[in-house]
C-alpha cells in the first residue's frame, strides 16, 4: 500500500490537510499527518535539527511528501524542512496551498512539484505512479529546468469527497521528544473545531489571493461551493462524540451570510438541535446581512461571542480604489444597528499602518469610527457591542497590492525576507505604536461602555477636530504607547480596559 505523509506546520485543523488526508484515505492508500502546530509569531521559528531527523527517520520509507503553505508567513519552515528531506529521502515532496496556486512556477524555485489547482486528485494520480506530464493540475520542472504547469482539472465537487475529519488515528503532534500519537495526546487547542458551509470567496480584495485564485480556476467550474448541511452536521457529530475537551466551534466561512435563509435557517435548527456548542465566530460581509438573516441568526438560540465583520478601512477612497471593496457607508452603519440591536457581538477587522492614507484619508476614518460609537453609545444592550481588531498591512505575493506597492516603491524588493519572514499582522511589535493603534484603543475602550469609557469618547471627539487632528498626526504621540506600556502595572491595566489586546486571533 502506497503511504502518504502530510506536514501541517499551521493549525490542527487545518482545512487543506484535512480534505487531502480523507481523499487519499478514501483511495486506499495510507496517510498519515505530522503536525508542529504554531500560532502567533511561533510560525517564524525553525524547526530543531532533532525535530527535522525525527521528520526525516518517519518519512524514509514512505511514497510521497505534501506540505501545505496556507500564507506566505510559513515558507522559510517549508523551505527548511524541504531542503533536510530531500538528500535523505526517495520519496518525491510536493507543496500546496493559495500561495502556490497564485504563482506556481515561483514555488518550483524551492521544490520539484506543485499543486498549481485542487490537490487531491494530483497527489491520487502521483501515488498511482501516473507520468508527470500527464497529471493535471501538477507544476513540474523540465529535464532541462524549465517550469511546465500542467492545465487545471475541473473543479471538484465538494459534496463527493469525503468527510474532511482531523485524523485522529493516523495523526502525529511532533515533538523534541519525537513523534506523539494524535489520539493519546490531544492538544488544548483542540477545544476549537472548525468547519466550512461555503467553499471559496466570491469577493476579490487587493490585499488577497482571492483573486488570483479565482482567475485561475476560471472556467473550470463553480469557484464558491456550498457544502450539504446533512455533511457538516454529520462532522460536527464527529467531532462532539470523539474529541474529549471541546468546548466551541468556528464556522469559517468567508462570510456566512452567503447562505440562503432557508439554508441558514435549517442549519442553525439542526445544529442547535444536535450540537448546541458555543460558536466563537462567524464572518460576514455586509453586501449579504439582512435584517430576516440577522433574525434567523439571533432567533436560534446560538451562543455566539461573535459575528466579525470586516472594514478594513473607514475611507471611501481607500475601499475603494485601493482594496477594491466599495464601502457604503451608510449602508455599512445600517447593517451594524440590525446586529447590535439583536444583542450579537461585532469584531470589526481594520488595517492600519497604510503609506497610501493621507491624512483627509485618516480623519475620515475617526469621523467613521466616531459614527459607530454613536450606534453603540445609542444601543441599551449588552457591554462593548463592538470591537475593532487592528491589523498591520501587509503586502503579500500574488496580489494585486503587492504589485501595486513595489510599482509606487512603498515597499523595498527584500520585502518578504525582511518582513513576511519575521512578522504577522497582529499589531502588537514595538513599531506598531503610531496614532492609528492609539485611536483604536481608545474606540475599544469608549465602546466597553464601562470605566473610562465617556473619557476616552471625549478624547476622540476631540480628536477629530481638524485643525487637533492635523496637530496630533504630526506630533505622533501614539509612537510612545509602546513605551507606555512596559511601564510596571499599566500594561496590565490597559489590557484590562481594552479587551482586544488580549483576544488570540486564530492565525
Amino acid at each position: 500500500m502506497k503511504h502518504a505523509v502530510l506536514i501541517n506546520n499551521a493549525h490542527l485543523e487545518n482545512f487543506s490537510v484535512r480534505n487531502l488526508g480523507a481523499y487519499l484515505k478514501s483511495c486506499g492508500f495510507k496517510v498519515s499527518t505530522i503536525h508542529h502546530e504554531s500560532r502567533k509569531e511561533a510560525v517564524f521559528e525553525p524547526l530543531s535539527e532533532q525535530a527535522l531527523h525525527t521528520l526525516a527517520e518517519y518519512c524514509r520509507t514512505c511514497d510521497l511528501v505534501g506540505i501545505t503553505i496556507l500564507t506566505t508567513h510559513l515558507l522559510p519552515r517549508s523551505i527548511q524542512i524541504t531542503r533536510y528531506l530531500k538528500p535523505r529521502i526517495a520519496a518525491p515532496i510536493i507543496w500546496g496551498g493559495p500561495p502556490v496556486i497564485a504563482d506556481p512556477a515561483c514555488f518550483l524555485t524551492y521544490c520539484d512539484l506543485v499543486c498549481a489547482g485542487e490537490g487531491e486528485q494530483v497527489m491520487e494520480q502521483l501515488l498511482q505512479g501516473v507520468p508527470v506530464h500527464k497529471i493535471p493540475g501538477l507544476a513540474y520542472r523540465s529535464g532541462t529546468g524549465v517550469p511546465v504547469i500542467n492545465p487545471l482539472p475541473p473543479m471538484l465537487d465538494v459534496n463527493q469527497l469525503p468527510i474532511p475529519k482531523v485524523d485522529l488515528e493516523h495523526g502525529y503532534i511532533l515533538r523534541e521528544s519525537g513523534l506523539l500519537p494524535l489520539k493519546s495526546h490531544i492538544p488544548a487547542s483542540l477545544s476549537t473545531y472548525s468547519i466550512l458551509l461555503v467553499r471559496g470567496c466570491p469577493y476579490q480584495c487587493s490585499y488577497c489571493l482571492n483573486s488570483r485564485l479565482m482567475a485561475a480556476f476560471a472556467k473550470k467550474g463553480p469557484y464558491v461551493r456550498k457544502i450539504t448541511v446533512d455533511r457538516v452536521i454529520r462532522e460536527l457529530e464527529w467531532a462532539k462524540d470523539t474529541i474529549p475537551h471541546l468546548r466551541r466551534i468556528i464556522i469559517d466561512d468567508d462570510d456566512f451570510f452567503l447562505n440562503a435563509e432557508d439554508r441558514m435557517q435549517q442549519f442553525l435548527a439542526r445544529y442547535m438541535a444536535k450540537i448546541a456548542l458555543p460558536v466563537f465566530y462567524l464572518q460576514a460581509n455586509t453586501r449579504q446581512i439582512t435584517r430576516a438573516k440577522v433574525n434567523i441568526l439571533a432567533d436560534s438560540g446560538l451562543d455566539l461571542r461573535y459575528l466579525k465583520i470586516g472594514l478594513q478601512s473607514g475611507s471611501v477612497r481607500i475601499s475603494k480604489d485601493l482594496y477594491n471593496r466599495p464601502l457604503n457607508r451608510q449602508a455599512y452603519l445600517e447593517k451594524l444597528t440590525l446586529v447590535i440591536h439583536r444583542n450579537i457581538r461585532i469584531m470589526i477587522d481594520v488595517i492600519s499602518d497604510n503609506p497610501y492614507e493621507t491624512m483627509a484619508d485618516k480623519h475620515e476614518v475617526l469621523l467613521f469610527y466616531l459614527d459607530i460609537l454613536d450606534i453603540v453609545m445609542g444601543s441599551d444592550t449588552i457591554d462593548q457591542p463592538v470591537t475593532l481588531y487592528d491589523h498591520k498591512l501587509m503586502y503579500f505575493p500574488g496580489t494585486p497590492l503587492y504589485e501595486r506597492a513595489m510599482k509606487d516603491r512603498h515597499i523595498p524588493c527584500d520585502y518578504v525576507d525582511q518582513v513576511l519572514f519575521r512578522r504577522s499582522t497582529l499589531r502588537h511589535h514595538r513599531e506598531d505604536s503610531d496614532n492609528d493603534a492609539l485611536i483604536v484603543a481608545l474606540f475599544n475602550i469608549a465602546a466597553r461602555k464601562q470605566t473610562l469609557c465617556k473619557a476616552a469618547h471625549i478624547v476622540l471627539k476631540i480628536l477629530a477636530i481638524r485643525p487637533v487632528f492635523k496637530a496630533i498626526s504630526h506630533m505622533n504621540p501614539g509612537r510612545h504607547l509602546h513605551i507606555i506600556m512596559q511601564i510596571p502595572g499599566v500594561g496590565r491595566l490597559v489590557k484590562k480596559l481594552i479587551p482586544t489586546l488580549s483576544v488570540v486571533k486564530k492565525q
